[in-house]
């Protein structure tokens, strides 16, 4: 047997501490017999726990026992001698094995909740890489269609770091919209989508993909002919759509 293996298997912590089954116990105590590194091992760590525990003792006042006398003195009265009652001591060694028990269980639960962090963190790593995936098809599908004309949106002055892409069919007509950089709207508001025509916008949909799309590139109105695209931010629930109010955020020509 592999004596230093079998010390460091942790079986001289749970014979102590009383966590050891019946099987491990008899032969522990059979290997503390055999071979002095075990029974070294043993009273090591007894040591450990007991100086650990006499760290911790509280030490009663001194004055505590005059005190008591001198109330006995006052009353005058005498007590009878009563019978002691036999206490059964419960070794030190089993508080610590208590203790021990509940910083496992302790443990345990703080390794299931980082487990389960994990693996929420995973499922959103995924999720992110399979829409990014989607992305990517759909753009190449777009790019290799020789009806597709890509119009990219610059920043305006209310947000010059934003940016976009419109892929427009001119063929079916579709058209499809790439948010690559637009700040979150506040939650009274949404961006709206246009075609511009000889100077006049033609509503294509609002983008509310932040909630509702789980796709990164998203399908909006079609559009019959147009010689550029913007988005705006504009108040949701407006009465009318038709016409542009709020300010632009990007724009692009074809």
């Amino acid at each position: 047997m592999n004596v230093q293996e079998y010390i460091s298997s942790g079986i001289v912590e749970s014979y102590v501490l009383g966590l050891a089954s019946e099987e491990e116990r008899k032969e522990f105590e059979q290997y503390c017999q055999q071979y002095p590194e075990v029974m070294k091992a043993r009273t090591d760590f007894e040591l450990v726990l007991e100086k650990q525990a006499m760290q911790n003792i509280i030490v009663p006042d001194p004055s505590l026992k005059s005190r008591i006398w001198n109330q006995i003195g006052v009353t005058g009265k005498v007590l009878p001698m009563v019978e002691p009652v036999p206490v059964r001591k419960m070794s030190w060694i089993k508080y610590v094995a208590a203790a021990s028990v509940i910083l496992l269980i302790v443990s345990l639960y703080w390794n299931i909740s980082l487990f389960n962090k994990n693996q929420e963190l995973k499922n959103n790593y995924d999720l992110a890489s399979e829409k990014i995936k989607e992305m990517e098809h759909d753009k190449q599908v777009l790019q290799q269609n020789p009806h597709v004309k890509m119009a990219s949106l610059k920043g305006m002055e209310a947000s010059p770091q934003s940016f976009a892409t419109v892929y427009w069919d001119t063929a079916s007509h579709d058209v499809y919209l790439l948010a690559n950089n637009l700040p979150v709207p506040p939650t009274d508001k949404q961006y709206q989508l246009w075609a511009l025509l000889d100077g006049q916008p033609i509503d294509l949909g609002m983008l509310d993909y932040y909630v509702k799309q789980k796709k990164l590139l998203v399908r909006m109105k079609n559009a019959q002919k147009a010689q550029a695209f913007a988005i705006t931010l504009e108040k949701k629930d407006r009465s009318d759509v038709s016409k542009p109010q709020g300010d632009m955020y990007v724009m692009g020509n074809l």
